[in-house]
């Protein structure tokens, strides 16, 4: 049946413009899109409906599910890796009153990870103000302090408070073991072990504990608690590192047959950050595995890393020839001249030269006290086994050295950055009085002044800057041969004295490196004419230095004193006036 359209009614369907119901909507498409992980597009209609809304229940009930969602959507970027867009939404929030305050130590870890670590504390110092439950905040300010602003001593201060509601995490401990053997060295002995024996009795498997504690006993020569620790750490998989840090252990204790086999580990070493070796040792090809008969054999002994090392060890290769058919070295670039100038009866040659020299095989240079059987007391040449041909002695000697009858003194106060990690630098203000004795010249060795310190000398102080004349190390040689004694840290000048056989004075920390396995005698072991002064505990310079000046001052005496006995006195006329006759009297000694 049809209908005729006049008799349909056109009704319009109202348009309903509720606020309540919109509100509704969008709240519902926000919580949606936040669900569904469409944060950016959920916050966005949140912020939208906050700023719409004026019934302030509604609001703060719209407010707090911002908040929920967007500190899900931070934890997110944070877990991410996507630090700045975290932080872009933790200052978001902080727009709105009655924040988390946790949202201080979020913001405080982000700035960490994005290398800010100012920020990162200011951040988590204030979540520190303001929060009733902070134990955990000190962990991450204690790690803030240690590994980004490298502050010990504060790493320090928040572990120990961290420890407060935290007695049984054995990793504070560790740590709080590690920093006061780091910072303090031989100081606080007593809490050096107390700490790292409670990691240990809480984690008795954890290896970093053990290894802590084994090297703890170790630098205190508690050999017997040290050996113990070190037999455990063998059976918890220990790591290249660990191994070599067990040897530099057992050749500090005079122990090198074992000693320095496990110094090979030395190559493989987890943190070996941008220590670089020489190009042949990413290959095994024809490295001597020690065993192999090579009587018929021409043996390469390479150099591996510092001047002072190679050295020290050279002296070995010339030993070495008399077990092979021929030896051939190759040194660093600036040792060359020097090396050759010596007569060692070796052949030394650049690493550039490497691919064009012909030889059977080839070892690390520091390897070599293993293959001939070293001991403390059979180290060979330790009175010296480098020189300098006499006329370019005395060629440097007219051009560099003043020509007088002062005592002449030559120092070297810091080495590279290695030495400076390993407290073996002295500052330089210690040696002032020595460059202010009468009769006494004092002559810088330093090429490089890392921090600076000559600059800064007082004026009653006289230093010769000998240092910049340096071209290479024979340069240095004949310097340290113009010179009545040697002053200086453990560092590659003090070595070249030692070879030279140059009478030195060698200043040592408390706590040594290891090659060091004797500094309370005569001499150091290696070097004969190294006499070592050490301070009694870590720092205190103006011990060792006291000791040094009044040893100079005999040398100065001695001096001035051969000065006058050498001087010949001018004849004296003695008039006699009673027989009006002049007689020449001798001269009294």
């Amino acid at each position: 049946m049809q209908v005729s359209r006049r008799l349909v009614v056109k009704k319009e369907i109202p348009i309903d413009n509720s606020k309540d119901l919109l509100n509704s909507m969008d709240l519902a498409m926000a919580e949606y899109y936040c669900q569904n992980s469409n944060f950016e597009r959920g916050l966005e209609i949140f912020q939208n409906l906050i700023n719409v809304t004026d019934d302030e229940v509604e609001k703060y009930d719209i407010t707090n599910k911002y908040i929920n969602n967007a500190l899900i959507y931070a934890q997110r970027l944070f877990n991410e890796k996507k630090y700045i867009e975290a932080i872009e939404q933790y200052r978001n929030l902080m727009k709105f009153s009655g924040f988390p305050i946790n949202i201080y130590k979020n913001i405080g870890l982000c700035m960490k990870c994005i290398g800010n670590a100012d920020l990162a504390i200011k951040f988590l110092k204030r979540f520190e103000e303001i929060s009733p439950d902070k134990e955990d905040v000190y962990i991450y300010l204690a790690d803030l302090a240690y590994t980004d602003i490298k502050d010990n001593k504060k790493a320090i201060e928040y572990y120990e408070k961290a420890l407060e509601k935290n007695a049984d995490n054995f990793s504070i401990y560790n740590m709080l073991g590690h920093l006061y053997s780091t910072l303090y060295q031989d100081k606080f002995k007593e809490k050096q072990i107390y700490y790292l024996n409670r990691a240990f009795e809480l984690a008795p498997q954890n290896r970093i504990v053990v290894k802590n504690l084994a090297y703890v006993y170790g630098k205190f020569d508690e050999e017997q608690k040290a050996d113990e620790m070190y037999s455990k750490l063998m059976y918890l998989s220990p790591t290249h590192s660990d191994l070599h840090a067990y040897g530099a252990y057992l050749v500090r204790h005079k122990r090198f047959s074992e000693g320095f086999k496990f110094l090979q580990h030395r190559f493989l070493k987890e943190d070996l950050g941008n220590v670089a070796f020489p190009e042949i040792f990413k290959t095994k090809k024809k490295r001597w595995n020690m065993k192999m008969d090579i009587s018929d054999k021409k043996m390469l002994v390479h150099f591996e890393q510092g001047f002072g090392d190679s050295i020290l060890f050279v002296r070995f290769a010339k030993e070495l020839q008399k077990l092979c058919k021929e030896v051939v070295v190759v040194v660093q670039d600036g040792l060359i001249s020097l090396f050759k100038d010596s007569n060692l009866g070796l052949e030394f040659y650049r690493e550039s030269d490497v691919p064009k020299l012909n030889y059977d095989l080839w070892i690390p240079m520091m390897d070599l006290p293993i293959v001939l059987e070293t001991k403390p007391n059979t180290i060979p040449m330790a009175q010296g086994y480098l020189k300098v041909p006499k006329a370019k002695i005395n060629e440097y000697k007219k051009q560099y050295i003043n020509d007088n009858d002062k005592l002449k003194i030559g120092i070297a106060f810091e080495g590279t950055l290695a030495s400076k990690e390993t407290d073996r630098d002295i500052p330089l203000h210690y040696l002032y009085e020595l460059m202010k004795l009468p009769d006494v010249e004092v002559y810088s060795f330093q090429v490089d002044d890392l921090s600076r310190q000559m600059d800064r000398i007082p004026e009653d102080a006289q230093l010769i800057r000998l240092g910049k004349t340096f071209r290479n190390w024979e340069d240095t040689a004949c310097a340290m041969n113009c010179m009545d004694l040697m002053v200086t840290t453990d560092n590659g000048v003090m070595n070249l004295a030692g070879a030279l056989g140059i009478k030195t004075f060698g200043l040592f920390n408390r706590i040594v490196e290891w090659r060091w396995f004797d500094v309370g005698g005569k001499d150091v072991g290696w070097y004969k004419s190294i006499r070592p002064f050490q301070t009694p505990t870590s720092g205190a310079w103006e011990v060792p230095v006291a000791e040094v000046m009044e040893e100079v001052e005999k040398l100065r005496c001695k001096k001035v004193a051969e000065k006058i006995k050498g001087v010949k006195l001018p004849k004296v006329t003695k008039i006699t006036k009673a027989a009006g006759t002049t007689k020449t009297a001798k001269p009294k000694e």
